[in-house]
């Protein structure tokens, strides 16, 4: 099987899969080949990824998954109709932890399962080499050797092997506060436990509560069944709450509680349930600041931040970004069958030189861009012209402005993001202000006609 081609193998005890493959198409991946099959056996093959539609535990299919897990360390994902307390645990107990109730999970499927398809996650461990940001991977899966990096990555390795403590990682949009928090969960001794996750503000304050809690039949009038909310799910594993620092104030309180207590009640539910997880939490958010403006609890802050990790922004870890780049080249060979060479001095210069607003996840993602629509086997400037066009002209010099003569215009120039094209135009623009937007003296004084002032301007 070549990289882009993905098998999925769907194992039902029912005959009505229409669900399914409904979900399946959903899928829009670029760059994989989804190859859909619907065996009568229960055949694995290497990185085949499998799902088992399954009814009860009686299920033939689930008695030949039970025997297959002791010898493949293939992906299995499991979808079930209803959220049967002792079918879930039981599934969770031997193993299985990606379960999914249809048809009310739908989209978290899908999104689940395009996920473990970007991230290689269905590769088995025979034929894994070293892929950025794996699920089952730890520590050693974090890239990099800056300074502030490696600070973070020794401490998040010290939390993850010495205590089952709560973690709160810190850091911008975009810096890999997930792929910390998966490989502290991975690096611990609650590895072989579930790890769920969940973005708190992608989900309506109005559901929150029952997804984190869980409900029984009859809570409310939508309510036909018990649902096994998170907290449930991530038995002596690990709950990752990304985005904590938008949780209302009903649910700050609700999730105080069952940290302290190491309980929670489902809705309409009047017995205490024991849970026993690792909370990892994440924000960009001052959540200091927060607390101060009383945003944010603070008896919450301090059972969440146990041990707090700062995760640097890009542009704050040097070479680590040439690194990091020349590693999604990598990756993004294999995925679009492209032998792209890695980066010359000026493309690092100008990647370098660049802010990164959107960390590591903006690095990945024009990398794929370039390597996908580069027409040479080496990345030029011109394949990252949408950072080039999107970089602010910084024109503060740090010299006040009253000690700057009025007929005198000064940049300071970053040459690793900026070219003549770009210097043309701001030195244009501001020649224009000082004239007070004078276009005909604006182009008499730059040595140009009128119209090819206005073209310089649009451009």
């Amino acid at each position: 099987m070549s990289e882009g081609n993905i098998n999925i193998k769907v194992f039902s005890d029912s005959t009505e899969l229409v669900s399914v493959t409904s979900a399946l198409k959903q899928l829009e991946l670029k760059g994989f080949s989804l190859e859909i099959s619907f065996p009568s056996e229960l055949e694995i093959n290497n990185n085949d990824i499998i799902i088992l539609k399954l009814e009860t535990l009686d299920s033939e299919y689930y008695k030949s998954a039970l025997k297959a897990r002791k010898e493949k360390t293939n992906r299995f994902i499991i979808i079930i109709r209803n959220t049967d307390a002792l079918l879930v645990t039981t599934l969770l107990k031997q193993g299985f932890f990606d379960i999914f109730v249809f048809p009310y999970e739908v989209l978290k499927f899908t999104s689940f399962l395009a996920e473990v398809i970007s991230n290689k996650a269905y590769i088995t461990e025979t034929n894994r080499i070293g892929t950025f940001g794996m699920n089952r991977q730890g520590i050693k899966s974090i890239l990099g050797d800056s300074e502030k990096l490696l600070r973070a990555v020794e401490l998040a390795s010290k939390v993850s092997e010495k205590s089952n403590s709560n973690v709160l990682i810190l850091g911008e949009t975009g810096t890999g506060k997930g792929l910390f928090a998966r490989a502290i969960h991975n690096n611990g001794p609650a590895s072989q436990f579930p790890f769920i996750d969940i973005v708190c503000t992608a989900i309506p304050e109005n559901l929150l509560e029952s997804e984190l809690f869980g409900y029984e039949a009859g809570a409310f009038t939508s309510a036909r069944t018990r649902k096994i909310g998170l907290f449930e799910l991530a038995d002596r594993g690990t709950l990752f709450l990304d985005e904590i620092g938008d949780l209302n104030n009903n649910i700050q309180t609700k999730l105080l509680r069952a940290i302290e207590k190491k309980v929670i009640k489902r809705l309409g539910g009047v017995v205490d349930i024991p849970i026993n997880s690792r909370i990892i939490s994440a924000t960009n958010r001052d959540l200091e600041s927060m607390v101060e403006r009383n945003l944010f609890r603070r008896d919450l802050f301090h059972r969440l931040n146990v041990v707090s990790i700062d995760i640097p922004s890009l542009k704050e870890r040097g070479e680590d970004i040439v690194l990091l780049a020349n590693h999604f080249i990598d990756e993004y060979n294999k995925q679009f069958n492209r032998s792209v060479k890695k980066l010359d001095k000026d493309v690092q210069h100008l990647l370098m030189g660049y802010p990164w607003p959107g960390n590591v996840r903006e690095l990945r993602n024009a990398i794929e861009r370039a390597v996908l629509l580069s027409e040479d086997k080496k990345l030029q400037l011109d394949d990252f012209s949408n950072l080039i066009n999107n970089v602010p002209f910084k024109k503060d010099t740090g010299v006040p402005a009253a000690e700057v003569p009025t007929n005198i215009i000064r940049f300071d120039i970053n040459y690793g993001i900026t070219n003549l094209r770009k210097l043309d135009k701001q030195y244009a623009r501001e020649v224009l202000i000082k004239l007070g937007g004078n276009k005909t003296q604006t182009a008499k004084l730059l040595g140009i006609s009128r119209p090819k002032l206005d073209t310089l301007l649009k451009n």
